[in-house]
């Protein structure tokens, strides 16, 4: 399964993050394996979040461990989130 988002405005609060905007890639979120998604656009690595017994773990697209999060979407809006301050620092 393919979730496509657009990439968040750096000035939205992560909870607004997956919010449609005016953006420059798409982001897209699959999951290859239980348990496991994995986000990019068409030409970038984004993150990836994992569900492990304490709840799902973001990891940033540079490897950044951005923390455990109880719901999915939290985790999802974190890598996100992060992708797209490190975009405006680039």
């Amino acid at each position: 399964m393919t979730i496509a988002m657009d990439r968040p405005e750096a000035d939205r609060m992560a909870g607004d993050a997956l919010a449609p905007g005016t953006a420059t890639e798409t982001v897209s979120w699959s999951t290859p394996a239980r348990w496991l998604w994995v986000a990019g656009t068409p030409t970038e690595y984004v993150g990836m979040v994992d569900r492990n017994l304490d709840g799902y773990v973001a990891t940033g697209f540079d490897g950044h461990d951005l923390g455990v999060f109880a719901a999915r979407s939290d985790a999802q809006t974190a890598v996100c989130s992060h992708w797209s301050v490190a975009g405006d620092e680039r």
